[in-house]
């Protein structure tokens, strides 16, 4: 089975766009599991990633700005640059 990933790309690109601005957050954080499950070589290895020890970061981003305006922003540059990398 062969998968066209340029239409798939753009499928997931137009679900995302559907998506609610307070949903992206959510997205990001799956988008990023999912690269770490790849890089890590746990994607045909589920008992590997059983066992990862979790890791309190509690505090770890205090005194950062997450200003809404920030976030519009970044938010901005992030879909005009997946636009630019679709296109």
């Amino acid at each position: 089975m062969t998968v066209d990933t340029t239409m798939l790309a753009r499928q997931i690109y137009e679900q995302a766009r559907q998506l609610p601005p307070e949903s992206l957050t959510d997205l990001a954080k799956y988008v990023e599991f999912l690269q770490f499950k790849v890089n890590e070589g746990l994607v045909d290895d589920p008992d590997r990633l059983e066992k990862l020890r979790i890791v309190n970061l509690r505090g770890l981003l205090q005194g950062y700005d997450f200003s809404p305006e920030l976030l519009t922003e970044a938010r901005r540059e992030m879909w005009s640059t997946l636009e630019e990398e679709i296109a």
